[in-house]
């Protein structure tokens, strides 16, 4: 019995022997051996020397907002481009355009014209316009036919020459539309109001108010078809030589350019 036990006692020696032998660094007093032994440790999959997973950046401070009001004034951002809300840019820019323009509201009488107009945009939302229209009168067939078949002859008590101003102008929406699914343009809808001058057929002149809507289509970012309804309120003497209230509504479709070119992509 004794025998027995002294074998089992020399085994289970030998084992812990082994066991030691394979983790304890081959020279535990020595810096290298320490550095064995903690590799040996990670590789056999133990939790010994882990660190706890850190924040991003290294640090648990709560991030910073970023501050975009100083982009402008550093040298370091100066190639970044502002992507603004409208594609055609104004502000600081001129506006030439010239067009066709027609008189809806007679029903005896045709009158259309011609259309230029020149604008300053001081900024996206804000600028000053200067116009002139020059019109034209034909009779319609309805006329006509009283005057061939019934020997009446029907004469416009009022009808305009020449129409000139100034507008100001605001810009107040901007938006985009498909064109035959095919191409996006964007465009601006803008308000005018202001104060012109009216000529008659019969040489006479009365001080005008307007008001205007209009929609301004992109091409690219200084050409533009622009197209404008404009409602004039005006005082002049008829054919018959009396003051007569009148207004007038003008139907215009014009081509636009703008100058300079933008200074930004």
């Amino acid at each position: 019995m004794k025998s027995i036990l002294l074998i089992f006692t020399v085994l289970f020696a030998g084992t812990f022997s082994r066991a030691q032998s394979e983790i304890a660094p081959a020279d535990s007093g020595t810096e290298q051996g320490e550095i064995d032994f903690v590799e040996r440790l990670l590789e056999n999959d133990t939790n010994v020397f882990k660190e706890a997973p850190k924040s991003f950046g290294g640090s648990s401070a709560k991030p910073q907002a970023a501050e975009y009001t100083t982009l402008n004034s550093q040298s370091i951002h100066s190639d970044l481009a502002v992507i603004q809300k409208n594609y055609m840019p104004k502000t600081g820019r001129v506006q030439l355009s010239g067009g066709f323009t027609l008189l809806p509201s007679d029903v005896f009488f045709r009158t259309f014209g011609l259309n230029t107009k020149a604008s300053y945009h001081f900024n996206e939302t804000w600028g000053l316009e200067a116009f002139a229209y020059v019109f034209t009168s034909s009779s319609r067939s309805e006329v006509d036919s009283l005057n061939q078949e019934q020997g009446l002859e029907v004469k416009s008590l009022l009808s305009m020459q020449n129409f000139y101003g100034v507008n100001l102008y605001f810009n107040s929406i901007y938006g985009k539309t498909a064109w035959m699914d095919s191409k996006i343009i964007p465009f601006e809808i803008y308000q005018t109001v202001g104060i012109g001058k009216v000529r008659t057929d019969g040489g006479e002149d009365a001080t005008s108010f307007q008001v205007g809507l209009g929609d301004l289509f992109s091409l690219d970012r200084s050409h533009a078809l622009r197209v404008d309804l404009t409602w004039a309120f005006y005082s002049a003497k008829n054919y018959e030589g009396d003051d007569q209230n009148s207004n007038s509504l003008f139907l215009t479709l014009s081509y636009g350019l703008f100058w300079p070119e933008p200074d930004y992509r």
